[in-house]
């Protein structure tokens, strides 16, 4: 555990909230956002595992992170949390389905560089 010299546990998390309103909301929120997108992806490498055993799972992760939204993001973040359930695969798979995603997926089994 890293120590930062704070006498107590809400010493430090009051000087890092303090730290967040200093520095902003454009920080904070990019933060956030980091944050959703890791554990989002996450829940999608389980649900491409699962749902399709055998296919490259890195190149649909990669293409259907590439091609969410927050709103979806943020729901697949709390699957995370609660579980992943049919509204979760869902989620995945209407990403998935998109024109963008499909093309993505398709460079990307072929190995063509997207650009």
């Amino acid at each position: 555990m890293i120590r930062l010299g704070f006498k107590t546990p809400l010493a430090g998390v009051i000087s890092g909230m303090m730290l967040l309103a200093v520095t902003g909301c454009v920080e904070s929120s990019a933060l956030v956002e980091d944050s959703t997108r890791t554990v989002a992806k996450s829940v999608v490498k389980t649900v491409i595992n699962d749902k399709f055993p055998g296919v490259n799972a890195d190149v649909y992760v990669d293409c259907i992170m590439d091609n969410a939204e927050m709103d979806q993001l943020v729901s697949l973040a709390q699957a995370a949390v609660v579980g992943v359930d049919q509204s979760t695969v869902q989620i995945v798979t209407d990403i998935a389905r998109e024109p963008e995603t499909l093309r993505c997926i398709a460079q990307g089994a072929l190995g063509v560089p997207s650009g």
